[in-house]
């Protein structure tokens, strides 16, 4: 650190990466320093705007001896590669989610920022997110969950499908939208098994499609279901997304904007509660300056538990099985 701020390096010069060197250049923890990208103009162009360095190489990049943290922005199936070589450099980290593409790199980038006492944080808002942190509160009066269930329906393919609609960059849509994953998990704990099927129109060699619907289901540790449908490029008016929580108490539902508790009284909202963070982005700044390892691992591991649910809903696709989910290893 060099006078009380994060020095950073961004991998990535696409959309999120703009994003986050716009939200670090104006953070008075940090400093953002260099851009790594494998494209030579978005990525000089955007290490011009803020005055840092470009670099075509993020292997080099990561091995600067003037960077304290490095912050991935890259496609789905590059994250762990880069996670894991800064972490080599003892660097901290934050990715955008997922954490990784396959179970075992997300296993060996969580060690490696335990083993080398780094803060790894992956993007899941949610620990300072207001309602998140609201429906939690609410939900420890509640008692035992019965089902959490989430269903998204969109005629949309995303600003670039030919990276999004295509399994083997992207993975399936259940891995791609672990942030529909990770709250739950959150909530309720660790999956002891999985079962998931896949229907991909128009898929060719190339791993690309045209329209998807995913659907997994979750039995939790502590008891309960966890449902998730996704069903994308399809025929509907416009995009809709429904939340249903059911506990023995009552039941916590969303299809809008306003999280609700109903039980057989009726309606009641849940109120937003305050947070100490205004984004994600400034907890892992905060958490690097104060060296707090241990909220950061306690978070690593949630974001290794939704991917374990993601991936091995991929291979419980594969095979046509219940897959049972393992902790020990």
């Amino acid at each position: 650190m060099s006078k009380g701020k994060v020095r950073i390096g961004i991998v990535g010069s696409g959309g999120m990466a703009n994003n986050n060197a716009r939200n670090i250049a104006h953070n008075n923890a940090a400093e953002l320093v260099a851009i790594a990208s494998r494209n030579i103009e978005t990525g000089s162009n955007l290490a011009k705007q803020y005055n840092a360095h470009f670099m075509p190489n993020w292997h080099e990049m990561v091995q600067r001896k003037d960077l304290d943290g490095i912050v991935v922005c890259t496609a789905n199936d590059s994250h762990s590669e880069i996670i894991i070589g800064s972490l080599e450099y003892n660097k901290h980290v934050f990715t955008e989610y997922p954490l990784a593409r396959s179970l075992e790199e997300g296993k060996i980038a969580v060690k490696a920022a335990i083993s080398k006492k780094r803060v790894l944080r992956v993007s899941h808002n949610e620990p300072v997110s207001e309602k998140h942190q609201a429906i939690r509160q609410e939900i420890e009066h509640l008692g035992q969950l019965l089902v959490a269930s989430f269903i998204r329906l969109t005629p949309g393919r995303g600003a670039r499908p030919e990276i999004l609609f295509n399994l083997q960059i992207s993975g399936p849509p259940a891995h791609f939208f672990i942030y529909h994953i990770y709250p739950i998990v959150d909530l309720f704990g660790q999956a002891k098994w999985v079962e998931a099927n896949g229907i991909y129109n128009n898929l060719n060699d190339s791993g690309s499609y045209d329209q998807f619907v995913n659907s997994v289901t979750v039995g939790f540790e502590n008891g309960g279901i966890g449902h998730w449908i996704w069903s994308g490029g399809i025929e509907i008016q416009s995009a809709e997304q429904h939340h249903r929580y059911v506990l023995d108490k009552g039941t916590i539902i969303n299809s809008g904007a306003e999280w609700q508790l109903s039980t057989k009284s009726g309606l009641e909202s849940i109120t937003p509660t305050s947070v100490q963070y205004p984004s994600v982005v400034d907890l892992w700044l905060n958490e690097v300056l104060d060296n707090n390892l241990a909220s950061a691992q306690i978070d690593a591991t949630k974001a290794l538990d939704a991917i374990r649910v993601s991936l091995l809903a991929e291979e419980a696709m594969k095979e046509n099985r219940r897959i049972p989910i393992h902790y020990s290893d």
